[in-house]
């Protein structure tokens, strides 16, 4: 079901699974995450162009073989990065809640990945990805929601997709896009638990069967919905995909 609807607070895109996403998803079950294999299909649709910063990130994280992937096909593209990790090797090496040191209104895209749950003052490192930011400028990030609490160096937060649109208000953003990014609740449960244990990788495959013909039966066919974020169909994403625009 589709809302057409000028407020879109709380709404969440899910892309239905199909057939041909699952025998994908099998074949990538035990070598990436479920989360993981989500993220890197989703962001190749980005279509990134101009020069882009990725927080979070540098030219030696476990995704650098997929940057080229995100830029809009025969579009200028150029890559930049900052991190607090030196083994990264991002193009700026920065401090924990220190200042980017760039240029205001640098960038034409900024992306983060993975990253924003390790920030304690998550509204300042807004403010300081708005400054360097073009005027009608894009972010795109990925945040864990149902998902395990993890490291590097700690683990901060999980919102829900009305907490980052107020977020992105309050910071100078207007929010264009929310994806859940989702197969089904048992490969969330998988996710939230690791599943410890003997033969990881066949159960992990059962779940996204069980998920696949769970969707089949429950929606109807399409490429992809728009529900409130609390729907059953998406209340149990392990992450989401959020876009907005620098006003």
């Amino acid at each position: 079901m589709m809302y057409d609807l000028e407020d879109r607070s709380g709404f969440v895109r899910f892309q239905m699974p199909t057939f041909e996403r699952l025998l994908h998803m099998l074949k990538s079950a035990g070598t990436i995450s479920t989360l993981r294999c989500l993220e890197y299909e989703r962001l190749k649709f980005l279509g990134l162009e101009g020069l882009v910063l990725d927080f979070g990130g540098g030219t030696r994280t476990n995704y650098s073989h997929h940057v080229k992937e995100w830029a809009k096909r025969g579009a200028p593209f150029e890559y930049e990065s900052a991190n607090i990790d030196p083994h990264t090797e991002p193009t700026y090496l920065i401090e924990p809640n220190g200042p980017l040191p760039c240029a205001d209104q640098r960038y034409d895209a900024v992306v983060s990945f993975n990253t924003f749950e390790h920030v304690y003052h998550g509204k300042e490192t807004l403010q300081k990805i708005q400054r360097v930011l073009k005027k009608n400028g894009h972010l795109h990030f990925i945040v864990p929601f149902i998902f395990r609490v993890h490291g590097h160096p700690s683990d901060y937060i999980r919102g829900t997709p009305a907490y980052w649109q107020t977020l992105l208000e309050e910071c100078g953003f207007t929010l264009t896009s929310t994806t859940a990014l989702l197969w089904g609740p048992y490969s969330t449960a998988c996710s939230v638990t690791g599943l410890p244990g003997p033969f990881k990788r066949m159960r992990v495959r059962i779940a996204l069967t069980l998920d696949y013909l769970l969707a089949r039966w429950k929606f109807r066919k399409g490429a992809e919905a728009e529900f409130k974020q609390d729907h059953p169909a998406v209340r149990c994403a392990i992450g989401y995909l959020i876009s907005a625009k620098r006003e």
